[in-house]
């Protein structure tokens, strides 16, 4: 049993950039159900974009998907049977669930029942990245677009919501309805004189550079006129709350050319966000570039997992064109870096962990990648304590040589620990599968559990969220359930489902 320890948040006042909208409760939260903790520290996971009434949830059936192969863990005992646990489990999938979509419901400006374009003048946005934080779930958003007024397409800050983690715990689908969002310091609204029915504007996340260095070495597209504002493209990828703080990995510095891509990563720390009145960080340091980066340019989106006294980091470097790479570290090293090692597959076990600071430019990007070789981008894992398995969650965009899409899925994997070894993958969405497209694309507007203009792009950014639960099945089976989040790019919105997979003993 994992239990983090909660506070009661100050009441935000006038100073500031923002203050928060949402007043945090001082209840216990167990986080047995839902453990992607694995000590007295939250995990949270990894993101980046590519081109009213909460539906009930409706279970769709399963993709025509093979079974993985076998994971193992260290053969522990049962803690309530004193029986002996499998030492391999085969994960398979059983069902996705639709639950809610929490931005915008029937088209861009028809509202869900969090009412977000009138209480925190925002229209749309993406990913939705989790940690968990005192009392409170956080999700961080990726480039985020006004209502009225503030903030048009292109322009694009990060934006932070935050609702009560024992709520969200006990009944996910709380989150359909109750998120908040960090507000700026206007009352009301600067559009209040355009729609008098925008309460509040939702509040950018604000970036302060290492001193001594540019803002300018980390942001190449702010939002605005504003440097210090991540702008297009430059999003949150990953999060772990520790403590009272949320520690947050970045992709950053984004070219145009030859596509859209961030070229760095950078880890930011959120001092006390339960009871800051904005979301402002400070940058720490860098974690990978693209070229000659510190760990061979694998790390440019990163889902961390904080284990025991570890941080493993799960890496993928050029954009959707990248496998899945690992490395890992102290928890008392995460600011310095220090010791930083990485892992290469190819090698024996006992030497399979390489320092990356003894290695030079050229066989750190040599390194192998753990599990798949091209089409990932933004990922998501998490630890489950009970059985002791790590699970990944991630879309899959393969492209033939001319670029086009060939396969495109969003696919889970697990593993006993980082070096795995890992399952095969496990598909959860297929976006060609016409079971997938008949129930969610939508036509001229977006009814019910339609959920995107399938014709013009599909699901990504998917992010596995800090509240699973797993349950007993049949001959000895467990059977996990994952809710998650992920994108659409048409409409611009985040959708809340949940999946069901059955991890059967070897």
């Amino acid at each position: 049993m994992v239990t983090s320890s909660l506070r009661r948040a100050a009441v935000c006042g006038v100073l500031g950039l923002a203050c928060r909208s949402a007043e945090a409760d001082t209840d216990a939260v167990d986080t047995t159900a839902a453990s992607s903790v694995a000590s007295s520290d939250t995990v949270a996971t990894t993101g980046q974009p590519e081109p009213s009434t909460t539906s009930p949830p409706t279970t769709t059936a399963g993709e025509a998907t093979a079974p993985g192969e076998a994971t193992t863990n260290d053969g522990d005992t049962d803690s309530s049977t004193g029986e002996p646990v499998p030492t391999a489990w085969t994960p398979s999938f059983l069902a996705r669930e639709f639950v809610c979509k929490l931005i915008s419901d029937t088209g861009l400006d028809d509202p869900t029942d969090n009412h977000t374009h009138t209480r925190f003048n925002l229209r749309g946005t993406d990913l939705g990245i989790p940690a968990l934080v005192a009392s409170r779930l956080l999700l961080f958003f990726g480039d985020t677009v006004g209502y009225r007024v503030i903030w048009d397409f292109g322009e694009d800050p990060d934006a932070v919501a935050t609702i009560d983690a024992a709520a969200a715990i006990a009944d996910p689908a709380v989150m359909c309805n109750a998120l908040d969002f960090y507000v700026t310091g206007d009352v009301p609204s600067v559009a209040a004189g355009v729609d008098p029915s925008i309460e509040r504007d939702f509040a950018g996340a604000a970036m302060t550079p290492p001193a001594g260095q540019s803002i300018t070495e980390y942001i190449a597209q702010p939002a605005g006129p504003f440097d210090f504002l991540p702008g297009t493209f430059e999003v949150p990828t990953g999060a772990l709350g520790q403590d009272d703080a949320a520690w947050l990995f970045y992709a950053g510095l984004v070219e145009t050319q030859p596509r859209y891509r961030a070229t760095r990563n950078y880890l930011a720390r959120w001092s006390d966000p339960v009871a800051a009145p904005a979301p402002a960080y400070q940058i720490i340091r860098p974690i990978d570039d693209l070229v000659d980066g510190a760990l061979g340019g694998h790390f440019i989106q990163v889902a961390p997992v904080a284990h025991d006294d570890e941080v493993w980091l799960f890496g993928t470097g050029d954009y959707r064109r990248s496998g899945v790479y690992v490395a890992r570290l102290d928890r008392d090293a995460l600011e310095s870096g220090e010791g930083t090692a990485l892992f290469d597959p190819t090698q024996p076990p006992a030497s399979a962990w390489v320092d990356a600071a003894s290695l030079d430019a050229a066989a750190k990007a040599a390194i192998a990648p753990s599990f798949e070789t091209d089409g990932v981008g933004e990922l998501s894992v998490v630890w489950l304590d009970d059985p002791g398995l790590l699970v990944a969650m991630y879309q899959r965009e393969l492209h033939d040589a001319g670029g086009n899409i060939t396969d495109n899925r969003i696919v889970l994997r697990t593993a006993p620990g980082p070096q795995g070894p890992w399952s095969d993958a496990v598909t959860v969405v297929d976006m060609a599968d016409p079971e997938f497209t008949a129930a969610h694309c939508c036509g001229t507007t977006c009814e019910g559990a339609q959920i995107l203009h399938c014709f013009v792009a599909g699901l990504y950014g998917a992010y596995l969220l800090p509240l699973a639960s797993v349950s007993p099945g049949p001959g000895g089976s467990l059977e996990l359930d994952l809710p998650f989040v992920v994108s659409t790019w048409d409409p611009y919105n985040v959708v809340l489902m949940r999946t069901q997979i059955s991890l059967a003993p070897v």
